[in-house]
């Protein structure tokens, strides 16, 4: 006989790719809970996913502040026509020369 308790959910065991993983970035952190929603398919898990795979896209393009393990240059100085790696402080990718995202 089935478990009817866990009516409408997955089995553990697609969870156990996800449990235990420590995010390392804000990017590795969306990635993960854009999965988890899809595992979990509640109304409204497929529009959060996406909503994480857009931010991901948006800190990964410079849009957004937020961190990504790539590199990324300042957009602020890319309009200025140099080339400045944004630094990863206070929890944000930041660019040492103009304080951007600030």
């Amino acid at each position: 006989m089935s478990d009817t308790t866990t009516l409408g959910r997955k089995k553990e065991t697609d969870f156990d790719d996800l449990v235990g993983r420590v995010p390392e970035t804000e990017t590795d952190w969306r990635t993960i809970a854009a999965r988890a929603h899809r595992l979990r398919k509640f109304p409204g898990d497929e529009a959060a996913a996406k909503t994480h795979e857009l931010h991901i896209w948006e800190i990964r393009g410079g849009l957004l502040s937020g961190t990504s393990r790539e590199i990324r240059f300042c957009p602020r100085c890319l309009e200025r026509g140099v080339k400045y790696i944004l630094l990863f402080m206070g929890g944000i990718d930041r660019c040492g020369t103009c304080g951007w995202p600030s």
